[in-house]
């Protein structure tokens, strides 16, 4: 081997631009995983805060206890910069209490000042609940469900006897623009007694319609009411609500 071979053998090429590139490659990325990071634990956080403190605000202004608060969307600090949260679900109970309920709002202002967007909900309530209503009490009457269909009790008064408690069975429909409930009779007894006697032809007398508008928020209405054996859920809907007033209408009245 020659001695310029020798020495260009002895001088092996060193990359370290490259090196110093890959490094600093290196530190950008995990610099931007570690503020990625940073934003989905506070947003985490933040989402965390919020929800809590406004489950406790529900429980203490609507008396109702255990509420669940869920924001969506993907960034919550986003949404409280526009001052707007795309969507909340607030709940409260589950099929086995007495009172469960579920309530979807859109486009929340974070401010709780003003209108929101659209609002779904379902109540859902177990017989024992309803026959706790002070209404129900005063009659003296119950109400049983069964699949589709509702028994109460109605006064019908025979000539000569006077006024006799009935058992009416009735399913209930959504009346008046979702501002009422009709009840259909669909069957009428006598209750504990041995008279035996045919109602069908006064069943149109046992018609009953339940006006709710006063306790539906404004320019809410009713969408659907389901019976089952344990309970009966009424579905509700409205174009938003606005949060600067009163949500219900003591005024309200049906037509």
């Amino acid at each position: 081997m020659s001695a310029l071979d020798e020495t260009f053998a002895e001088q092996p090429v060193r990359p370290r631009k490259r090196r110093r590139r890959g490094v600093a490659l290196v530190a950008v990325l995990a610099f931007v995983v570690m503020l990625v990071i940073i934003a989905v634990v506070a947003d985490v956080v933040t989402r965390a805060v919020i929800e809590d403190r406004a489950s406790v605000q529900v429980e203490e202004t609507s008396g109702v206890d255990d509420v669940a608060v869920d924001i969506h969307g993907l960034s919550v600090l986003w949404q409280l910069s526009r001052g707007t949260l795309d969507s909340v679900t607030l709940a409260s109970g589950s099929a086995s209490d007495p009172v469960s309920f579920r309530v979807d709002v859109a486009d929340v202002p974070t401010d709780l000042a003003g209108p929101t967007g659209a609002v779904v909900g379902t109540v859902s309530v177990d017989a024992a609940t309803v026959n706790r209503l002070e209404g129900i009490e005063d009659s003296g009457g119950t109400v049983s469900f069964d699949d589709g269909q509702v028994t109460y009790q109605k006064t019908f008064t025979i000539p000569i006897v006077g006024d006799v408690p009935v058992d009416v069975s009735a399913s209930p429909t959504v009346a008046d623009a979702g501002r009422a409930i009709s009840f259909s009779p669909t069957a009428a007894s006598l209750p504990d007694t041995s008279i035996r006697l045919d109602l069908t032809r006064f069943l149109g007398d046992f018609a009953t319609t339940v006006c709710v508008a006063e306790y539906l928020p404004a320019d809410s209405a009713i969408t659907g009411v389901d019976v089952t054996t344990d309970r009966a859920s009424i579905d509700l809907s409205s174009p938003g609500l606005d949060l600067s007033e009163p949500l219900l209408d003591d005024e309200a009245s049906c037509s």
